[in-house]
This record gives structure tokens, sequence and C-alpha cells, in this order.
């Protein structure tokens, strides 16, 4: 997960995340889903648009290849925070 900090700030030491989202312990992991976006939980808070979205997607494809779904999963309130603190789509 640093990685995705480094490439919200641009890779400077600077920033502070803002954790306004909380993980659900029941929440169980989807196994079965066909939207990538699924392993990121509730997104509404997030308002993204059709076209960011899309951009998401694209990220969560790559990190599902190399790392996995359920550490996508594990790590969704971290990214939406992170997110939410930077604006910037990681």
């Amino acid at each position: 997960m640093t990685d995705i900090v480094k490439k919200a700030t641009g890779n400077y030491h600077s920033g502070t995340i803002c954790f306004f989202c909380k993980d659900s312990a029941d929440e169980p992991f989807p196994a079965s889903y066909s939207d990538p976006l699924t392993l990121l939980g509730d997104i509404s808070e997030l308002r993204l648009g059709e076209i960011q979205k899309e951009e998401l997607r694209k990220i969560l494809v790559k990190e599902i290849a190399e790392d996995g779904a359920e550490q996508v999963w594990k790590n969704r309130t971290y990214r939406k925070n992170i997110i939410l603190s930077f604006g910037k789509l990681v």
C-alpha cells in the first residue's frame, strides 16, 4: 500500500491522509465479481464520474493481476481514504 501513497503524493514525503471511511469487519469478501470496483465495497462517497470509474477499474485490474483480488479487498478502505485525501485515483 505504500506504493499507493507514493502514487497519490507524486513520491513526495508530505501529505496527510484523512480517514473518512472505515472498514466493516462483517462485510464478506466478494468471491465472485464481474466488476473490479466491487472489491472496493461502497464507493458512493468518492463521487466518481464514469471516466474516473473506468480509470480506477484499469488500476484495479492491474493490481489484481499482480497482488490478487483479496489484497485489493483488504486494502479497500485505505485506498478510498487516500483517494479522498489527495483527490487522485490510485
